[in-house]
């Protein structure tokens, strides 16, 4: 059985592995709106001993139309919602609270940083899934290109904005929970990539999102992964 971290009252259930990958901008925004949920980890048992077949038995009593992890299960209404992959369960938890702008403009914002955020994230996960010895090589040309070219594009959208402490609108929305998770694993990947000195904006707006209560509390609480951020066959876990 995987791992089941437990929220009292829970009504909600996250799947994923026992990383951060792409479940934790979701992890986040649940703890960001204060919905209990159990986050089952999948690639581990209760004791933390290595479990090998728990997805493969899971996705097929999941009853998805496309499972897949991440996953939500949603039984908080009168009907049951079940959302797999990852941008579909942020757009839906974005739906569900309110996070998802609040106008035609806003919902069109959200959606290119949607975009281009992952791809972003998909050549962290090209460069970080390298394997030796190429890794060095690709690692080397992902901090002078990709980052230059993805950070720095989320730093010029920021410094154009009034104050940045989100990317959208007047009110925190689901692409706030996704760029802070890149940023982030940006940088723990480059270490000084991200810094008052470099990226001032995204330094405050890291900065800001780290002291919202909840994501405080979070951060500090036995439940949050620090590590690792991706598998064991990663070359950067």
């Amino acid at each position: 059985m995987p791992q089941r971290i437990e929220q009292k009252g829970a009504k909600m259930e996250l799947g994923y592995w026992a990383i951060r990958g792409l479940a934790q901008p979701i992890r986040l925004l649940l703890v960001y709106v204060g919905t209990p949920f159990s986050d089952v980890r999948y690639g581990v048992n209760q004791d933390g001993t290595q479990c090998v077949n728990d997805w493969e038995v899971k996705k097929v009593e999941l009853k998805m139309p496309f499972p897949n992890l991440p996953y939500l299960i949603d039984s908080t209404g009168e009907a049951e919602v079940r959302v797999s992959q990852s941008n579909s369960v942020m757009r839906y938890l974005g739906r569900r609270f309110d996070l998802y702008g609040q106008t035609l403009a806003e919902y069109t914002a959200i959606d290119v940083l949607q975009d281009d955020a992952y791809d972003y994230r998909n050549k962290i996960v090209d460069t970080v899934y390298t394997p030796n010895p190429e890794y060095e090589k690709v690692y080397a040309k992902f901090a002078a290109d990709a980052v230059s070219r993805h950070v720095g594009g989320f730093e010029r959208y920021l410094g154009e904005r009034a104050a940045p402490t989100h990317f959208v609108g007047n009110n925190i929305s689901i692409i706030d929970f996704i760029l802070y998770e890149l940023v982030w694993q940006t940088s723990v990947m480059v270490p000084g990539s991200v810094s008052a000195t470099n990226h001032p904006n995204l330094f405050a707006f890291m900065t800001t999102f780290e002291k919202l209560p909840q994501i405080a509390a979070y951060l500090s609480h036995s439940d949050y992964i620090e590590r690792p951020i991706n598998s064991d066959s990663a070359s950067f876990k």
